[in-house]
């Protein structure tokens, strides 16, 4: 789009801005919260994210997982699946990745990639005014 003056241009960039900011809104929060969690069905990607974060540089791990349990002190309080980790090092120490540290590691870790697959979807939509919306060129 060829405008005539530098103010007709930013006058159409900002509009166009404020409607690509409402709809980018909408694509991140839609990534976010539905893209994200919708990943912990790809195998082993709560492992692979749990290790990157409390283990990097693990040579090896272990997985177990258990029966539900009860996740209160209430024998009748809701139930829980719980799963341990344990990092082996090359200098043959170990560490262990509780339940709560994995649970934290694997929902933040989805919720982050939807989020950034978000914001990298956004960022080339805010930069398309600046490419399409120009002042026509004066003539010689």
């Amino acid at each position: 789009m060829k405008l005539n003056s530098a103010k007709e241009v930013w006058i159409a960039r900002t509009i166009a801005w404020v409607v690509l900011g409402v709809i980018s809104c909408g694509i991140f929060f839609s990534a976010t919260f539905m893209l994200g969690p919708s990943l912990s069905a790809i195998p082993d990607l709560n492992d692979t994210i749990a290790l990157a974060v409390f283990c990097p540089g693990a040579e090896s791990s272990s997985t177990q997982e258990s029966a539900s349990t009860p996740t209160t002190s209430d024998p009748n309080g809701i139930r829980g699946h719980t799963v341990e980790i344990t990092c082996y090092f090359t200098d043959g120490s170990t560490k262990i990745i509780r339940n709560e540290q994995f649970a934290l590691a694997s929902i933040g870790g989805m919720f982050g990639i939807g989020g950034l697959t978000g914001i990298l979807i956004t960022i080339p939509l805010m930069l398309l005014p600046i490419f399409l919306i120009r002042r026509k060129k004066e003539p010689v």
